[in-house]
């Protein structure tokens, strides 16, 4: 597992009461975030917090991003918290709007300010 894909899987897992290879193997069969808390008994809002916990500790961290480029990541991580849940993982989350951008050099152009993609 690399890069922005870490804190988001390691929260959910956490979160969720699962190991990262549970939760993997579970995501890979085609269950979504927001169904693997349904099943563990856990409400997706949570889940939410968990993930944006994670990647606002994330991004703020980054000492090569402005605060102005901070609130913007953050702000799209926000709105696109909906769709990262109840997708299907096995997709590639890196071209996903809003949460990409996270992950890769839009924001500021020099590489790769968050440490890769989510695959």
């Amino acid at each position: 597992m690399q890069g922005g894909r870490q804190p988001v899987m390691a929260a959910a897992a956490d979160y969720l009461g699962l190991s990262l290879t549970e939760l993997r193997a579970q995501l890979h069969s085609g269950t979504s975030l927001a169904g693997i808390a349904t099943a563990q008994g856990k409400p997706a809002s949570g889940l939410k917090d968990a993930i944006l916990a994670a990647m606002t500790s994330r991004i703020n961290a980054n000492t090569a991003l402005t605060a102005q480029q901070k609130a913007a990541m953050i702000s799209q991580v926000k709105s696109h918290l909906d769709t990262v849940i109840n997708m299907d993982m096995d997709m590639d989350m890196g071209h996903l709007p809003g949460m990409g951008m996270c992950m890769g050099s839009h924001m500021t152009g020099t590489g790769s300010p968050m440490g890769g993609t989510w695959h």
